[in-house]
């Protein structure tokens, strides 16, 4: 499974801003510090995609499927209460957006989803067709 590439900034633009750090008001550094964390295993029968997303709940998210790309996203708002008088504040539930190619071995028709403990979980079952058969011992006569 592929991540659909896309345009980032210049080579050593991102380079010196990871080195020497990040401008807070930078709104292209905190565009690519908020985009959740993604883990896909590769198992024999199906690939599984988990997103961290802590702090939503499943109705924040919309999963879309168009041309074997699989998209997610998700739109809330970030609590700006002033009153809270913080003096560090780093929880972001703000929206975000990644995509990705599946591989033409993915039944699209069979794509499960779940959202528990703060992890989206996206079951991609692949085609029989893509299923390696197992190994078997060949007598010798």
């Amino acid at each position: 499974m592929n991540l659909v590439h896309r345009n980032t900034d210049q080579l050593f633009t991102s380079i010196f801003d990871d080195f020497f750090g990040s401008n807070i008001f930078d709104s292209r550094t905190l565009k690519r510090n908020d985009l959740p964390s993604v883990n896909i295993l590769d198992n024999e029968k199906f690939f599984e995609l988990n997103l961290a997303a802590p702090g939503k709940n499943r109705k924040d998210f919309i999963i879309e499927l168009e041309d074997q790309i699989l998209t997610i996203s998700s739109e809330s708002f970030t609590n700006n209460d002033d009153s809270d008088n913080f003096t560090r504040q780093e929880y972001r539930y703000g929206n975000f957006k990644r995509s990705f190619r599946l591989p033409d071995s993915i039944n699209t028709s069979l794509i499960k989803a779940k959202y528990e403990n703060g992890i989206l979980s996206i079951s991609l079952p692949k085609h029989k067709e893509a299923i390696p058969e197992p190994k078997k011992q060949i007598e010798i006569k």
